[in-house]
């Protein structure tokens, strides 16, 4: 120390050794040693250099004084002699969330970075102005990561150019929470992905700030609604791209740049990070379509307005048709009961209860295969379809997750598949039975046992509306009626559809040998609202056709049993009992009344089905009125 600063110290300890002798230490002098509020002023007698004298005062923690930081100095004297040291400076006594959130800091806990490792500088800090906060920041991340290709383009740039919108480091990163991942290879964990994702839709989803930026918030919605962003939503971002897998690494530019990672002439790179074994056209692929978009996107938009057209006209009709019905049986069934009346057929006793065969054992076998597949299916695809529902994460996590979940969703589409291979091979053998050939198959085709409509399901339908407004009696009908025929029908076109879909989505590399990459976008359209038209009309139309009309309320067991009563053939199916009388063919399919077992085993197995169905359609409303 110089000579000015000991002169000063014997001077202090002269004035105190007086005051002793003179009876005791005043006050001031005690102060002057063992005060904790040590004055700048004071400090700065010492420590005279330019940044404590005079930048210091002027910096944002100027006007708190030096032992706000450096605490723990209680005597001067032991201090000036280097006795006495200062305590750590912590700058959590005052910035206690920060210092929180920067223990989990990928800076201290993998590099050991303390605060003044970024905050240099400190006793010359000033207040950044807000506009400058984005500026600052870049410059003081690039001191470490040089990275030209953030700092000359992208965000960075834009912020560099003034916009105050454009994402700064922290605003992806984080600042003082910055996230500790292990990005090797460039194989993000999926935590990471997911946090990234949701980085970005934060700002990109924001309408007031992607106008101001002249660029669409809708992309973020187009996003969600591919698999891509349907499986990152539901809770699997592990499974599917985020946004940081395309638009890879700092180099966030517009498509048009070359220099961006989702340029034309880079896709094929780009996607050949997580797809591999693809034809170049695969990158035809739109990741962010929008299908109400009839210019850029023609063949999805009209794909969108057939598949809608089609739920529509269906369901209207079909509803429409389910009420109307609905109503004429259970006011006609009230009416008769008010009467005390009861339809009665001029049959046996015997024959009133006697069974007739109405499904083979294969057909029930198939059925109940049909039923448990159709299920799967269900509760392993809408999950994906509605992510955003509060029960969508919890049905995909009893799965397993969304990788088990693929795994029963496809073992399950196979098995409807091979049932309506086979279902395709029984209506050909039908057609074509052994021995005959072709001889009279249009008979076969149009006949009363065929499920192939005819003119007398048209002539039925109009009789059933008449029927409904009191306008004429039932139609009579025959082995199968028109609403069954088109049931079976249905499910050949859905399995086209659905079917065809999903094999085209299932290995998509693959499918870009047969088609462009445009199309797993219209595949992913019709695979997914033609799963929902098939779910609805199974859990509402085909429930209450089999089980919910007045006569089979609460259930139909025919389907499990395999047989029901003459009674119920000849009051449902009137002009196939007759076709059997007159072709003395009735005794033929008489069958045994089913035993306990068997109608126990129905019953619960058929209930739980209705249950299931009628929970489910309930989970589907929930989530699209929500």
């Amino acid at each position: 120390m110089g000579s000015g600063y000991r002169l000063k110290r014997a001077a202090v300890a002269t004035l105190i050794g007086l005051a002793v002798l003179l009876g005791g230490a005043p006050g001031w002098a005690v102060a002057a040693v063992a005060r904790t509020d040590v004055s700048a002023g004071q400090c700065s007698r010492c420590h005279d250099a330019h940044k404590f004298r005079v930048a210091f005062p002027q910096s944002a923690h100027g006007n708190l004084g030096c032992v706000s930081c450096h605490t723990g100095i209680a005597d001067l004297r032991r201090h000036s002699t280097g006795e006495e040291k200062p305590a750590p400076v912590s700058c959590g006594s005052c910035h206690g969330q920060i210092a929180a959130d920067y223990r989990s800091n990928f800076h201290y806990i993998q590099e050991d970075f303390r605060c003044w490792d970024c905050h240099r500088g400190i006793h010359a800090f000033k207040t950044i102005q807000r506009k400058d906060i984005k500026r600052t920041i870049i410059e003081k991340c690039t001191q470490c990561h040089s990275n030209e290709e953030y700092v000359a383009s992208g965000h960075s740039e834009a912020v560099l150019k003034g916009n105050q919108d454009a994402a700064d480091c922290s605003d992806c990163h984080g600042l003082h929470d910055t996230r500790v991942y292990h990005t090797s290879l460039e194989k993000y964990p999926e935590e990471a992905r997911a946090f990234y994702t949701e980085k970005c839709k934060r700002c990109h989803a924001d309408e007031a700030m992607m106008k101001r930026s002249n660029l669409s918030a809708d992309l973020v919605r187009y996003y969600e609604e591919t698999y891509h962003g349907k499986v990152q939503n539901v809770g699997y971002a592990s499974r599917v791209a985020g946004c940081g897998d395309c638009h890879t690494t700092h180099n966030i530019l517009p498509k048009s740049d070359p220099r961006s990672s989702i340029h034309p002439r880079n896709l094929v790179e780009n996607c050949g990070r997580c797809h591999t074994n693809f034809h170049a056209r695969f990158v035809d692929y739109k990741a962010h379509p929008n299908y109400r978009d009839r210019k850029n996107y023609p063949s999805l938009f009209w794909t969108f307005v057939f598949m809608s057209g089609l739920l529509g006209g269906t369901f209207l009709f079909f509803w429409t048709h389910t009420f109307l019905w609905w109503r004429k049986t259970y006011w006609e069934a009230h009416r008769m009961e008010k009467l005390g009346l009861k339809a009665h057929y001029s049959l046996s006793d015997a024959d009133r209860v006697q069974h007739v065969q109405r499904f083979s054992l294969t057909e029930r076998i198939l059925h109940v295969l049909l039923i448990l597949s159709f299920f799967t299916l269900v509760m392993t695809g809408f999950p994906v379809k509605y992510p955003e529902a509060a029960w969508a994460g919890i049905l995909m996590g009893l799965w397993g997750g969304a990788e088990q979940a693929a795994l029963f969703h496809r073992g399950a589409a196979l098995v409807l598949m091979a049932i309506v291979a086979y279902v395709g091979w029984l209506s050909f053998h039908f057609l074509f039975p052994r021995g005959q050939g072709t001889r009279g198959w249009t008979g076969r085709l149009l006949g009363p046992d065929s499920l192939f409509p005819n003119l007398k399901d048209w002539e039925d339908l109009k009789g059933m509306v008449r029927w409904f407004f009191d306008r004429g009696e039932m139609p009579k009908f025959d082995r199968w009626t028109y609403w069954e025929k088109f049931d079976f029908m249905a499910v050949f076109w859905g399995m086209f559809a659905i079917g065809g879909s999903g094999l085209l989505l299932w290995k998509p590399e693959w499918s870009s040998y047969i088609v462009p990459g445009r199309v797993l976008n219209i595949a992913s359209m019709v695979h997914s609202e033609e799963a929902l038209l098939a779910a609805l009309f199974i859990f509402t139309v085909h429930f209450f056709n089999t089980h919910f009309i007045p006569s089979k309320f609460p259930m139909d067991r025919i389907i499990f049993t395999g047989t029901y009563s003459v009674e119920d053939l000849r009051e449902h199916r009137f002009l196939e009992y007759e076709r059997l009388v007159a072709e003395n063919r009735l005794d033929n399919v008489k069958r045994e009344h089913p035993g306990i077992p068997l109608k126990l085993i129905s019953a619960a197995f058929g209930l739980a089905s209705l249950l299931l169905g009628l929970l489910l359609t309930v989970l589907i409303f929930w989530a699209i009125l929500s």
